[in-house]
């Protein structure tokens, strides 16, 4: 039996759409972006400082966003940390109540692209953020050697299952990256499902809505101790039908399995 606790409470908020909201979360994050580039052109940045800013980047999206954020089965998650997440990702809001949700430091693999983005791209490397090429795999085998190394200082790693965001909620085909990882250096796969995000803002729309409920549900961790490449196919068959059980469980439609 899982524990559920409330990361998040803005219950009864009203519904209300606009545009400026969304605005504003940009413009927090580009301030947050900005002070963690500073320290580190400084030499001033140490991981306290990256953790501080992200924590009052959350706060200051929920703030805005109103909404009610709920975690589940945390309890698994502090039983396999450090560990490798593998999260079904539906939104930009799916980063922010990861980083809540999670009992402990977590960073994230993100596509190359943000890193070309000025202020912002270099932020996110220096936070420890991993940029993967996904349109060429050799290099982006070798850029997930980082992702090894921040797993080996005890930080937990996030990697979207399907490769990128999901436009319609379904799980799709999961990629093989962060299995490889997690085998390598023999700490679990923890399955996790996020339900709720796409009702505050959709992709690839700027209009969110306030007085949502977002679940983020943890389920318990896989174990990778001993396996080798060969057990890949069967490690992502273990995790995808745990992914689909926590969408079962969050309340996700029927056909939330693409396959």
């Amino acid at each position: 039996m899982t524990s559920a606790r409330t990361v998040v409470d803005h219950e009864g908020a009203p519904v209300r759409r606009s545009r400026w909201r969304t605005f504003l979360v940009l413009a927090h994050t580009l301030s947050g972006s900005m002070r963690v580039a500073t320290r580190s052109a400084l030499g001033r940045l140490r991981p306290a400082d990256v953790e501080r800013v992200l924590r009052r980047w959350t706060a200051h999206v929920f703030e805005i966003s109103k909404l009610t954020l709920v975690a589940t089965g945390v309890e698994h998650v502090e039983r396999a940390r450090p560990c490798v997440i593998v999260g079904h990702h539906v939104s930009l809001l799916d980063t922010p109540c990861v980083i809540a949700s999670f009992p402990g430091p977590v960073r994230f693999v993100s596509k190359m692209e943000l890193r070309r983005v000025p202020v912002f791209g270099k932020a996110m490397q220096d936070a420890g953020i991993v940029f993967v090429d996904r349109k060429n795999l050799a290099r982006a085998i070798a850029q997930l050697e980082s992702a090894k190394e921040l797993i080996a200082r005890g930080t937990s790693l996030w990697v979207a299952a399907e490769g990128t965001r999901s436009r319609d909620g379904r799980l799709r085909t999961l990629k093989k990256g962060a299995f490889h990882i997690a085998i390598e250096l023999g700490v679990p796969l923890v399955p996790m499902w996020i339900q709720g995000t796409l009702d505050v803002i959709p992709p690839d729309q700027w209009q969110s809505a306030t007085g949502q409920r977002v679940v983020v549900a943890y389920g318990e961790p896989v174990e990778t101790k001993g396996c080798t490449r060969a057990d890949v196919p069967r490690l992502i068959g273990e995790v995808r039908a745990r992914l689909v059980a926590l969408a079962r469980q969050c309340g996700a439609s029927a056909d939330v399995d693409a396959q």
